[in-house]
């Protein structure tokens, strides 16, 4: 069987596996793909939840079954499994390994989404090999050059989602503007930084599997090919400057992509992040870092904030939202909420506009 290409894979109907984790937060990869490309996905894999569907535990994406093992998902004529959760280790969680193995000898492609090489273990290579199925490794970083601040060339507009946190909709905000942005009429590309994003758009690099000097190279080669034909591109954010395990990412993609505008997110009511359990500084304050050091070679203000406020009744969302405006003095949206995403774009148009003179490319 020949190996398939990236774009191949993503194209094909998929089986989400999340065992032990599927939810909003505890498994972003799965959790975005639903979203995004969820009438590719036939079922996902998670025993605590079997019997239930993702609406159940989502509030989004239908009647797509929850099952408890491989097997129970084959009827459904998958082609690909996903490994919907990406892991702060460095290992192959023992558990995992029958659910990989069983998926390889139903036949079944695998996108891994994990930092341990799925090839490194003998007995899944093994069964790869005598399967001849295609393994994407997402973590393989492609090579890629030291930046030089190429993008700084570009005719394009370029926003960038940074935020508090991990895991609190850089990701979505960039996917929603996005997708509305080229909706509106303005031609716009995604730069993927992180696997959930590349699986969506089928292109981008995952940042943080790129040794720690190629970093903001590999975002401008993600930059400059999102750009090409386009008025604009929207970064995938990664990671917070505040962060005790990314930051190193976050400042790469920042430095790397050289933002004309960024959009801080945040999740609402949060003030601690989340498994390291740090408290989150200011969020005028964590603005103003940003904003600080995005002057390396281009500076770049925040045009507005956006909010994750799963969870939040409408009031109550409502009075949090004017609670951050008053305190950032920005408009603050739900990108995901009714509406939010095409007022992000008309604040974006209307920043573009506002900074044309002030945000001229310029060298140092």
């Amino acid at each position: 069987m020949g190996q398939l290409s990236h774009a191949e894979l993503v194209d094909k109907k998929f089986v989400l596996f999340a065992e032990g984790c599927f939810g909003l937060f505890t498994s972003k990869i799965a959790a975005s793909l639903v979203r995004y490309n969820g009438d590719r996905c036939v079922a996902v894999i998670d025993s605590r939840r079997a019997g239930q569907t993702v609406q159940d535990v989502l509030g989004y994406g239908g009647p797509i079954p929850i099952v408890s093992r491989v097997e129970h998902a084959m009827g459904l004529n998958p082609e690909v499994m996903i490994i919907g959760k990406g892991l702060h280790s460095a290992d192959l969680p023992s558990a995992w390994k029958p659910h990989i193995l069983a998926a390889v000898q139903n036949g079944l492609h695998l996108i891994n989404s994990i930092h341990y090489r799925l090839a490194d273990d003998p007995d899944i290579a093994r069964a790869v090999r005598e399967k001849g199925i295609t393994v994407w490794e997402t973590k393989d970083a492609p090579p890629v050059q030291l930046n030089r601040a190429r993008v700084l060339d570009l005719d394009t507009w370029v926003i960038h989602t940074c935020g508090s946190d991990s895991n609190i909709g850089k990701k979505t905000a960039a996917l929603q503007i996005w997708n509305e942005a080229n909706r509106s009429g303005i031609s716009t590309g995604f730069a993927a930084t992180g696997q959930s994003g590349m699986l969506i758009s089928g292109h981008g690099i995952a940042v943080d599997g790129v040794p720690g000097d190629f970093m903001a190279g590999a975002v401008e080669q993600v930059v400059m090919e999102a750009a090409a034909g386009n008025e604009w591109v929207v970064v995938e954010g990664q990671g917070s400057l505040n962060h005790i395990g990314f930051s190193g990412v976050a400042l790469a993609i920042l430095h790397g992509a050289l933002p004309h505008a960024l959009v801080f997110c945040h999740r609402l009511g949060a003030d601690r992040t989340k498994v390291w359990e740090t408290p989150i500084i200011p969020i005028p304050e964590l603005i103003r870092m940003n904003e600080e050091l995005s002057v390396f070679e281009r500076p770049a203000k925040v045009a507005a904030v956006s909010v994750n406020s799963f969870g939040f009744s409408e009031e109550d969302y409502r009075r949090e939202a004017e609670k951050l405006e008053a305190d950032t003095g920005l408009p603050v949206v739900d990108p995901v909420r009714e509406g939010g995403a095409a007022r992000l774009v008309e604040i974006l148009r209307a920043h573009q506009r506002e900074n044309a003179d002030r945000l001229t490319a310029r060298r140092r």
